[in-house]
């Protein structure tokens, strides 16, 4: 990647379980950020039942991403980074609400799994800090889930997300809780964090960890109260004391929902969330034993802004060539029977007959869709892992469900699961059941995945005599062209017998020419 040549105008998004927050940011030629505004509304749209999105949640945040997109427009903003989190990715109607979103704004959000989450949150909180070795905990304490990182300032070691946030707890803890909260009932909040957290507290507690750092408008919003209620014990202009937070959850559990609006630093649609939220802090830093906690104001957009300067102005942001998305494709691919010699080999085969094929404008797909299709080739034996026979649907579901993709969408997950399901030379199975995807989807990956076919046919014997492919067109026929040191039967006979498949998809082809090198 290179710098971009002029200033660009880009809005970050992010709709949470609870609010929904946006950075306008100006992007210079040499890829330094200078932000405009901030927006934030307290949507709510997670309150009721996560599992569904309610309607009056719906309509709210539409309310809000409407009055989003019009200041977008003021300022000439020219691309989104928009992201969903838990609510969404919850829930049954999460992408039929995604659907209306793009429709009634123009402003496309793609879903990102926890860990994701929890990776793009790292990388927004880390940048805060001074270049150190110093192994922190980074806890982010979301509406619906709460994300927990282990790492330094430049890399992490952990990455977790677990279904404990405060909109969530208090849809089970504070439902009509409108009176003051017993040491009884507050126990029972913080005994249920333990229980769910419990497997991701064994495996923090494996980590020296030195420093303790939160983030979120929870966290935020607990430091100003306790800034005005505590002030003799915050010693530090950023910093939560463990004695602080006791103290301050003892007093806000002490109050009623009416009294609680009255506190200096509360907003008043946290009154039912923020004593959820103080217990999965307290149990955090009881459980793990720090004595006090950094509260940062960077988190899951400013993550999302620091990925975009990465991949877009590279010379100035990246220091790792190779990126986060081919590093867990990697990861995964070798952690299943991986011939890598062969992968690649097929990986190379299929971007050259994509760049053949767009040579020829037998299609204009974008370069993340060529991306995909790299990525696709290196995984598509993935399936073999678990048993050769049907490895392309066992491949389809372990890219599907395996979370740890990092950099990946939702979205851009299922369509490489899709890919590597279907790149042998029949029918797609996978693909042609799937109600996930739209038709206009579901026909650019029937393209991907003919390359992907041709590629994977041309190397069954896995001894890479196949050294170029592409299409041309003699005298007036578009054919197809395999150049190879030597004669290959086992790759003619296989690419014959797909030549129906491949037709299918570029019905224009005439034939498959071989072409053997002196």
């Amino acid at each position: 990647m290179t710098e971009e040549n002029t200033a660009k105008i880009v809005a970050v998004l992010d709709l949470g379980t609870n609010s929904v927050r946006m950075n306008i940011v100006q992007i210079e030629a040499n890829g330094s950020p200078v932000l405009l505004t901030q927006k934030k509304e307290m949507v709510q749209l997670g309150t009721g039942a996560i599992s569904h999105i309610a309607a009056d949640a719906m309509e709210r945040t539409l309310q809000a991403l409407r009055q989003f997109a019009e200041i977008c427009k003021e300022y000439h903003v020219t691309e989104y980074l928009a992201v969903a989190t838990s609510a969404v990715r919850e829930a049954a109607n999460g992408n039929e609400f995604l659907a209306e979103i793009e429709r009634q704004t123009g402003i496309v959000f793609n879903t990102v799994s926890g860990v994701e989450e929890a990776r793009l949150i790292y990388k927004g909180v880390a940048k805060d800090f001074l270049p150190s070795d110093t192994l922190r905990l980074f806890l982010d304490i979301g509406g619906g889930s709460s994300e927990c990182i282990v790492g330094d300032t430049t890399s992490y070691r952990e990455l977790d997300s677990v279904k404990v946030g405060c909109v969530r707890l208090a849809n089970m803890f504070m439902e009509d809780k409108h009176g003051t909260v017993s040491e009884q009932e507050y126990s029972e909040i913080q005994n249920y964090i333990r229980l769910v957290m419990s497997h991701t507290f064994a495996r923090l507690s494996s980590y020296a960890l030195k420093e303790m750092v939160v983030s979120s408008g929870t966290a935020r919003c607990l430091l100003l109260m306790a800034k005005n209620l505590d002030r003799e014990h915050c010693v530090q202009e950023n910093c939560l004391s463990y004695a602080s937070v006791c103290r301050l959850a003892r007093f806000l559990c002490s109050q009623t929902e009416e009294e609680r609006k009255q506190i200096i630093g509360m907003h008043p649609k946290r009154v039912n969330i923020i004593i959820p939220g103080i217990a999965i802090l307290q149990t955090v830093m009881e459980v793990l034993g720090f004595h006090s906690c950094f509260v940062s104001e960077a988190g899951l957009r400013e993550g999302l802004l620091q990925e975009y300067l990465a991949k877009h102005y590279a010379p100035f942001h990246s220091s790792n060539p190779v990126s986060i998305q081919e590093q867990s494709v990697l990861k995964l691919a070798k952690s299943g029977k991986f011939e890598e010699q062969h992968a690649r080999h097929v990986a190379d085969l299929a971007l050259r007959v994509f760049d053949s094929a767009r040579e020829f404008s037998l299609h204009h797909f974008t370069e993340q869709s060529r991306q995909l299709l790299y990525f696709a080739g290196l995984l598509h034996d993935i399936g073999i892992a678990i048993g050769y026979s049907g490895h392309d649907m066992h491949g389809y579901y372990i890219v599907k469900n395996y979370i740890n993709l990092l950099g990946f969408t939702e979205k851009s997950r299922l369509e490489l699961a899709l890919l590597v399901g279907s790149h042998r030379m029949k029918e797609n199975t996978c693909l042609q059941e799937c109600d996930e995807i739209s038709p206009a989807q579901r026909k650019e990956l029937e393209h991907l995945s003919c390359f992907l076919k041709i590629a994977e046919s041309l190397d069954r014997s896995y001894e890479q005599y196949v050294e170029d492919v592409y299409f041309a067109v003699e005298g007036e026929d578009l054919n197809l062209c395999i150049e190879c040191a030597v004669p290959t039967c086992l790759e003619q006979k296989k690419i014959d017998e797909g030549f129906p498949f491949i037709k299918k998809v570029f019905p224009d082809l005439n034939a498959i020419v071989w072409k053997i090198k002196e």
